[in-house]
């Protein structure tokens, strides 16, 4: 290999990375934690930390709504509306609904009356869990850049 196609192919990394890390990476890796977060819906808890049993099961709500699981709601929008959005090199995650942030971070204020309180859910955030999938997805994906 000559210098000439040594600096045209080093040329040619630098942009495919350039790539990855501006658009590619960002899309891949809020796909990942979207799909993450809402496995955790499944398994009721955050990464292996439980949510608090809610009310209408611990009384043995009937129908429905006494078996349904925590946060799912009769029409499951909150586990539906996390999303991301990807910038030049990052990515947020977040839901748009107006009541999100009181599961996810707790409140001692909600309802009309705003005497309800809503234990925290956690949802969305950072985790030990989703930061080793982010790191494992990086590596992956500039492997196969780097390898092409």
């Amino acid at each position: 290999m000559q210098i000439q196609d040594f600096s045209h192919h080093l040329k040619g990394l630098e942009e495919e990375l350039q790539r990855q890390l501006s658009r590619d990476l960002p899309e891949k890796i809020g796909n990942l934690a979207v799909r993450m977060f809402k496995e955790n819906f499944q398994k009721e808890s955050f990464f292996g930390r439980a949510w608090q049993e809610v009310k209408r099961r611990i009384q043995g709500a009937k129908g429905a709504a006494g078996k349904r699981k925590i946060l799912a709601g009769p029409t499951g929008n909150l586990r539906r509306s996390i999303q991301f959005i990807p910038r030049d090199g990052s990515v947020t995650v977040e839901s748009d609904l107006p009541y999100s942030s009181a599961h996810n971070e707790g409140t001692n204020n909600a309802g009309r009356s705003r005497n309800v309180r809503i234990p925290q859910r956690q949802f969305i955030g950072e985790s030990p869990e989703l930061t080793a999938a982010i790191e494992k997805k990086i590596t992956e994906e500039i492997s196969k850049a780097l390898n092409k």
